[in-house]
């Protein structure tokens, strides 16, 4: 009797399926089941808890073979942070008649956060506003005290968070230099207020004069080094402290604090030279920006040496100018060098979701702390304004880029198009037919969670520990052309190619509409709109973790033709339908041509160029900045960014 019964839940709770994994505010979840006539009723228990068994929300529900949508607690009772939603039988039959069986679904809330679509408040007030979110977590954290100390709130510092953060930086565990740069820049900026803690003195001291601060010292660890933001969270923090104990001896290699702020100085100015010259290699990589940001805030603020603060100065402009122009709505959805899970599927949990809050008033505060909390507390940099016109204009841009990666032969070449409703990206022609890695090759974003991308999947697992995996990266690149808002993503897998298919994110529950059509999907969000199609068809995923999120594509030999729409250029959402069922598209083996919106006729393949009515359209040679505000060559020496009446000149000579 039991075994039918552990038979049939596991049948019930395969079948189940979550709307979305991120909510924020007073979205919360809900828990689905599509309608199944031979499904037996039965008595379930759903439970909402966070990673500490915290119970936030307990469901008691009658399941019957109708379709069912069960909804959870709402995200503003939750403190944010990743979350798991536990599917089980009742009370009695799990804990007395022994039915262990269960399912659980790992899910993140942002808490009483709401994201900001539109701009709003001045610089300053949103300061205080990141300070005070991150003040108010209850969840330890180094840069909630260091927010804390910030306010004023001495009454509420919790030491055992800071000592937990200065024994993560003694054991080099992988978030050293974040946590070891917070130290510094806390011990600048408050260390001799009467009330910080005495403490933390004698701590703080050891574990500066004590750590390895570049791979040529003595000793041995996993930290990646050579890395693009862990390189300059390495060198800044090295000057930082070498300017603290100038004739102290470090304990890690024996040599003075002079000797390491000289050390520190001339590998960021090399750092910083090369990345003002030839843009990034880890290119637009939220997780990268947000440590690179968290480096220069501190050396705009706190570093003594004119040429390094200089230079810290420009280079931050330059991050920033580069975010703003790839931004939609808050949204960092622009193509990535390196990604993580968190940061590809929507804007509310990406990491530099709040540094665009605090920067320009779009975006939410998240558990990513680092980054806003850093640059909240800078006192010696003011944002220009000119940056939050290039992050909000609602104007169309069309920009393009080409970074150099450090002492490899290897670029990027990319482009975005962004209008007041949407915002289509991708990387041009970027090594097709090699395995990838954590690259993001494109991107449609229609809102904070409404965001459109197609993999070839490695493997089935979503943790970050794979790259690629089944969201993040390719096991093998695609062959991608853009021009403005028509997109071609051609794959070409190998034989032995064992998932078989590619796939797209497909988000429903983010779309206010959204219908699979004649072979296309289509989407809209607001007045933006999307349409989508396969050359070997697609197909709606409908149980399983990504049921609703995800189109699938069986074939090796496949393309992908993404079309951007708006209601201001296309008429309603039906109108648009209607249009893009009527353009000719022609798919033959690797190779398409076909029509658009704009009366332009696009043809692309594995081999052959982009053509534009019959005109080719280079995929590489780009300059390193090319949009209405600003035109650079690469190498760089300056950058110049205009709007109206406004210059801004970035030297990096």
């Amino acid at each position: 009797m039991q075994v039918a019964r552990r038979q049939t839940l596991e049948r019930l709770f395969e079948a189940a399926y979550l709307d979305r994994d991120v909510c924020a505010g007073s979205e919360m979840f809900t828990l689905c089941w599509p309608e199944e006539k031979s499904r037996p009723a039965s008595e379930l228990l759903a439970r909402l808890q966070d990673t500490r068994g915290r119970i936030y929300s307990e469901s008691r529900l009658y399941l019957m073979p109708k379709e069912e949508r069960v909804r959870l607690a709402m995200s503003l009772i939750t403190q944010a942070g990743p979350h798991r939603v536990t599917l089980m039988p009742g009370i009695k039959e799990y804990y007395e008649d022994q039915v262990r069986v269960r399912r659980q679904f790992d899910v993140w809330t942002l808490g009483p956060a709401q994201y900001a679509e539109s701009a709003y408040g001045t610089y300053g007030e949103r300061c205080r506003e990141a300070l005070l979110y991150a003040a108010r977590r209850t969840v330890p954290h180094l840069y909630t005290e260091i927010a804390r100390m910030a306010l004023g709130w001495w009454s509420k510092i919790e030491t055992d968070a800071i000592m937990q953060a200065i024994a993560c930086v003694n054991q080099r565990q992988a978030d050293s230099p974040r946590l070891l740069i917070g130290l510094l820049g806390m011990l600048y900026r408050f260390g001799d207020a009467p009330e910080f803690p005495e403490s933390l003195r004698q701590p703080l001291e050891e574990c500066i004069l004590g750590f390895r601060y570049w791979h040529d010292e003595p000793g041995a660890d996993a930290l990646d080094y050579t890395a693009e933001g862990q390189s300059i969270l390495f060198h800044t923090c090295e000057i930082l402290a070498g300017q603290r104990y100038p004739e102290r001896i470090f304990t890690n290699n024996g040599q003075t604090g002079r000797w390491h702020r000289e050390r520190g100085e001339r590998l960021a100015l090399d750092w910083l030279h090369t990345r003002g010259a030839n843009g990034f290699a880890e290119w637009d990589s939220s997780s990268v920006f947000a440590d690179i940001l968290l480096a220069l805030s501190h050396l705009v603020d706190l570093a003594e040496d004119d040429q390094v603060w200089e230079m810290a100065t420009v280079t931050m402009d330059k991050v920033l100018f580069t975010l703003a122009l790839n931004s939609y709505k808050g949204v960092f959805g622009s193509t990535h060098g390196h990604t993580r899970i968190t940061d590809v599927k929507g804007g509310m949990v990406e990491h530099t979701a709040g540094i665009t809050r605090l920067m320009w008033g779009t975006g939410i505060w998240n558990h990513h702390l680092s980054g806003f909390v850093g640059l909240a507390c800078v006192k010696h940099y003011e944002l220009p304004s000119l940056l939050s016109q290039v992050a909000t204009a609602p104007e169309e841009l069309w920009n393009r880029e080409r970074h150099l990666a450090a002492g490899v032969q290897r670029e990027v070449n990319k482009v975005t198009y962004r209008t007041a409703d949407y915002m289509l990206c991708s990387a041009q022609d970027y090594r097709p037919g090699e395995r990838g890695h954590r690259e993001h090759i494109w991107q449609a974003t229609l809102g904070p969670a409404a965001v459109v991308f197609v993999t070839h999947p490695a493997c089935s697992s979503e943790s970050d520990a794979w790259a690629p995996n089944f969201w993040v990266g390719n096991a093998v690149l695609p062959r991608v052309a853009q021009y403005k808002d028509v997109l071609i993503a051609v794959h070409s897998l190998p034989e032995d190619d064992w998932m078989g298919f590619t796939h797209a994110y497909f988000p429903t529950y983010a779309f206010d509409e959204y219908t699979l059509r004649d072979g296309w999907a289509f989407a809209r969000k607001g007045e933006g709109y999307l349409a989508l199609t396969a050359s070997q068809g697609l197909e709606m995923v409908e149980r399983g973790n990504s049921a609703y999120r995800e189109l699938r594509s069986y074939g090796r030999h496949n393309i992908w033709l993404c079309h951007m729409g708006r209601a201001a250029q296309d008429g309603e959402f039906a109108a648009f339908q209607d249009k893009i069922l009527a353009l000719e598209v022609t798919f033959e083996g690797l190779s398409v041509r076909c029509t658009t919106l704009r009366g332009d006729t696009l043809s692309f393949g594995w081999e052959e160029p982009l053509l534009r009515n019959g005109e080719e359209q280079p995929l590489a040679g780009f300059k390193h900045y090319e949009n209405p505000y600003c035109t650079a060559e690469l190498p760089a020496t300056q950058m110049e960014i205009w709007w109206q009446d406004y210059l801004m000149r970035l030297n990096f000579g």
